[in-house]
């Protein structure tokens, strides 16, 4: 998946790192023009000298690689609690009790990952499922490969509070149905079977008073995710078409 990369910087590194000593987020160590490469964690966080520093355990293996290298440079690559990959450079300045004390870092890259591009479904699409076994329809607003925003056909205020006090987080066994395409000939009804969806979001939008459910797809078996694959591209396609159309 493509990822766009954002820079963090000032204060927010400082909670960052706070927060992976904390949270014993290992982090994979590289020295930079040297052979020696380890998976570490950050073992304290401190300010000396009106700077502040990570400090990491020391291992002889360490000082044989960086011997001659000058100023060694420290590459450093970790996941966050959020699955979001993170990396950065920096210096040290000194090993001390059996510690490397790294500088910290003026830029940390997180790789934010892009969101699935998303079209406005073919008008008449619709998601199906079983809610507390009551069965739901869902008319379906826009979709991505990855879920899809809809609204509730039908609701009645028992429905509304019932989802609100007891919808599942997780949702079994749905069907996602587009319709007939009265441009294509060899065009039918088309179902897409989910085996596991995911709840994001549940809320009557202000502006609409409509019910919005936003989900996503969380399993799916791969001839269905291939099926899915093939209906969005094509849709894409047609999109993009118009938009060229519609261009002075």
């Amino acid at each position: 998946m493509m990822a766009n990369i954002d820079k963090i910087r000032g204060s927010s590194v400082l909670k960052l790192f706070r927060r992976l000593q904390q949270d014993v987020i290992p982090l994979k160590m590289h020295l930079m023009s040297g052979e020696y490469e380890r998976l570490t964690h950050i073992a304290e966080v401190r300010k000396w000298k009106k700077a502040h520093y990570f400090l990491i355990e020391y291992h002889e293996n360490f000082r044989r690689a960086a011997d001659g290298l000058g100023d060694p440079r420290l590459r450093f690559e970790f996941s966050g609690k959020d699955n979001i990959n993170y990396n950065f450079e920096t210096g040290f300045d000194q090993i001390s009790q059996k510690m490397i004390w790294a500088r910290l870092p003026e830029i940390v890259n997180r790789y934010q990952r892009r969101g699935h591009f998303r079209l406005e479904a073919p008008h008449g699409t619709r998601l199906c499922s079983k809610i507390n076994d009551q069965p739901y329809d869902l008319l379906v607003i826009n979709i991505s490969l990855g879920g899809t925003l809809g609204v509730l056909s039908t609701l009645t205020i028992k429905m509304e509070r019932e989802l609100r006090e007891k919808s599942p987080e997780i949702l079994k066994n749905v069907e996602l149905i587009f319709p007939y395409d009265n441009d294509n000939e060899d065009s039918e009804d088309s179902k897409v079977n989910i085996k596991h969806c995911k709840v994001i979001r549940q809320r009557r939008n202000p502006a609409t008073q409509r019910y919005e459910f936003a989900i996503e797809f969380k399993e799916m078996a791969e001839d269905q995710q291939k099926k899915l694959t093939t209906l969005f591209y094509q849709w894409q396609r047609e999109y993009l078409k118009k938009r060229r159309q519609f261009k002075v």
